[in-house]
């Protein structure tokens, strides 16, 4: 044990004080930053120009088009007529508009003919807002009744009782999301760090005067736990870091359509059991992914040669992360569940669904127990793989080599 903690200690100090780790740190809570502010940011730069729209026709008709434009756009200009096709000057000169609508009346009910800047801004918004009008000319009937009569009162009760409505539902799958993009992005970049670092002992023989004094076992341990340790560090700083600007983020939040849309964070209110969860798998996916990676790159003499190594086991973990997001639409679905007990994919896919739903505890216990047993199955494959690639030179082992190196 002592053996351990003198080359975690090691490990664990040259990763910490390395400026790829460093920059690494700072370059996510940065990102953090960003997609924390982006719902913002993008609120704000929407409505400032975009959904401007300058009105055309009988003012009596223009004024009801206004009305009901009013909760997706805003009109700068209500003109009687037009004396010549707008263009783009003509829309700068009235309030920077993004485009043009000429209404009128007929017996079909009601005609928009549209001259702007970006044609999907007549996509499926402005017909819904458009539509209790349409139904109102059509019928003969005030539009404020049709508009009444349209509006379904739907009362909506979680029968878990985890959710007290639906915003509260959608906050925890924008959350459930969040955290799974850091467990994807924490446990691949970190896993490869491992990889680069065998990869770089092997190479410049330094592995040779490890493994003399050294087992190579309890190298590999040793390096797994010192990653993993400045990987939590690493995930703190994002996780408390993304929580803090959120919530700051919605209290600075000035006026305007800006203020519609919360940042990503804002309302962040994770339990106790759902950090525990994500710390959980989190360090379970971590070690499981960590001693293959290990063991990969104890097979190449080349650094060049890591690329082709990482690519097949870059695989399960993008298979995890898609599983993961359809996991957060359909947590109970019968192959969900099997995923969310498979090893390599279940760290992903379990907490996913534990951030959604209430995930039955014997699911929990038999997900942990599996991917448990799978990681000590891994770590002792991989150590007997470690053991031989580390001292291996020359030409790679074969297929056939690494199935005889584990049965050995």
């Amino acid at each position: 044990m002592n053996t351990i903690a003198i080359v975690f200690n090691a490990e664990f100090v040259r990763r910490i004080r390395s400026r790829a780790y460093l920059a690494g740190t700072l370059i996510g809570a940065v990102g953090i930053l960003t997609l924390t502010l982006l719902p913002t940011i993008l609120g704000g730069m929407t409505s400032s120009s975009s959904k401007k729209l300058v009105l055309v026709g009988d003012p009596a008709l223009s004024a009801s088009v206004k009305k009901a434009l009013a909760r997706d756009f805003e009109v700068t200009a209500v003109l009687a007529r037009l004396d010549a096709t707008p263009t783009a000057a003509f829309l700068d000169a009235h309030g920077k508009a993004a485009a043009v609508a000429i209404v009128a009346a007929s017996r079909d009910g009601l005609h928009v003919t549209a001259y702007t800047r970006d044609p999907s801004l007549f996509g499926t918004s402005f017909g819904r807002d458009l539509a209790s009008l349409q139904i109102a000319l059509a019928l003969g009937v005030p539009p404020a009744r049709v508009d009444a009569s349209s509006h379904v009162k739907v009362d909506v009760h979680d029968v878990s009782g985890r959710f007290a409505d639906a915003k509260a539902a959608d906050a925890a799958k924008g959350v459930a999301y969040f955290f799974v993009i850091l467990l994807y992005l924490s446990i691949l970049l970190n896993a490869q760090a491992i990889m680069s670092s065998v990869a770089e002992e092997k190479t410049n023989r330094i592995a040779e005067l490890l493994v003399a004094t050294i087992d190579p076992a309890r190298l590999l341990a040793a390096k797994i736990l010192a990653s993993a340790a400045t990987s939590f560090i690493q995930l703190g700083v994002w996780i408390v870091s993304g929580v803090v600007i959120g919530r700051l983020a919605a209290g600075f939040v000035a006026s305007g359509a800006a203020a519609d849309a919360p940042s990503l964070l804002s309302t962040v209110d994770l339990s106790a059991f759902e950090v525990t969860a994500f710390l959980a798998f989190f360090a379970i996916g971590f070690a499981q992914y960590g001693v293959l990676y290990a063991a990969a790159a104890s097979l190449i003499n080349r650094t060049e040669d890591l690329g082709a190594v990482a690519g097949p086991l870059v695989i399960p973990v993008v298979i995890a992360f898609v599983m993961a997001t359809i996991a957060m639409q359909v947590p109970n679905d019968p192959k969900i569940v099997v995923c969310s007990l498979l090893p390599l994919i279940s760290p992903f896919v379990m907490f996913a669904r534990v951030a959604v739903t209430d995930v039955p505890t014997w699911q929990l216990i038999v997900s942990l127990l599996v991917n448990a047993a799978s990681a000590v199955l891994l770590a002792w494959a991989s150590g007997k793989i470690y053991r031989v690639g580390l001292l291996l030179y020359g030409r790679p082992p074969s297929f056939r080599q690494v199935i005889s190196t584990l049965r050995s």
